[in-house]
């Protein structure tokens, strides 16, 4: 890293659109967003976590076809608490995550923070409204949906760089001896760190500040702030950001649906909450 890239820390997340502990992190890297805001500089690098079913074969889940994914996936939600619909795996699920990796790739290209939008689109599309990504038309309404230019968008995916970036992802990840996704490779003024699997706000603010111990938090918004901000958001991330349990996140998230300020959509085995006032994600 140069001496420029060190006045900041980063944590860079190896990843895959569809794997369900990445899904679950959501929470976790919201709230990292939000208490150490400009501080770090997130980056995502996709894994790749499955070419083709037809020749996958995940021995700790026990996982051979995208069917065996559905109670992996509930499985997990039920430990994560980040909501999941598994009608998918009946309707059309996906073969392989990494079409889904390259339309991420696709939107770097343009805007490394237009990209982190649309990576959490893609994740939330799949894992909660029965949606496959991989299709070309559900690529285009996200990118659309997020800000991107459509047209560069596509151009990339149809020209091969998208290709090339995704490519150059999995020589990282296999470089960097990742096994688990999520895997952080955390780096600042004071050195480097690498933390993998799911992984809870304290460990990796501990990771964080060992690579850059002058890190301090902010306080949190209020509520409905929090929710215009990032809209939708899961009753997870508002329990996880202000360290309540689900059942009292609930009630607070309920009280600003009574208020007229927050409305609320049923989304799989869970609720998504959005500002009635607006936002810009």
């Amino acid at each position: 890293m140069s001496s420029t890239d060190t006045e900041r820390p980063t944590i860079t997340q190896f990843t895959d659109p569809m794997c369900t502990w990445c899904w679950g992190s959501e929470p976790i890297i919201r709230r990292l967003r939000t208490v150490l805001a400009d501080q770090v500089e997130f980056r995502y690098v996709m894994g790749g976590l499955v070419e083709d079913f037809d020749e996958f074969y995940d021995a700790a889940n026990d996982i051979a076809e995208p069917s065996d994914v559905a109670p992996h996936w509930e499985e997990a939600s039920r430990i994560h608490g980040m909501p999941v619909d598994t009608q998918i795996f009946e309707t059309d699920p996906a073969q392989s995550t990494y079409p889904a990796s390259k339309a991420f790739t696709a939107a770097r290209q343009q805007d490394t923070e237009l990209a982190n939008r649309y990576l959490r689109r893609l994740r939330e599309v799949y894992a909660t409204q029965v949606r496959n990504v991989n299709h070309r038309e559900e690529q285009v309404k996200i990118a659309e949906s997020v800000g991107l230019d459509v047209d560069e968008f596509t151009t990339a995916l149809d020209n091969g760089t998208a290709q090339t970036a995704f490519e150059q992802d999995l020589s990282r990840t296999r470089q960097a001896g990742v096994r688990a996704f999520p895997t952080y490779h955390i780096e600042g003024p004071a050195g480097e760190k690498q933390v993998s699997g799911f992984q809870m706000f304290e460990e990796l603010v501990a990771a964080l500040k060992t690579v850059d111990p002058t890190l301090e938090q902010s306080s949190t918004p209020p509520v409905p702030k929090f929710i215009a901000e990032y809209e939708p958001v899961a009753t997870r991330e508002v329990a996880e950001v202000y360290e309540l349990d689900d059942g009292k996140a609930r009630q607070v998230l309920e009280s600003f649906v009574d208020d007229g300020s927050v409305r609320r959509e049923a989304r799989g085995n869970g609720f998504f909450w959005y500002s009635n006032n607006g936002g810009d994600r």
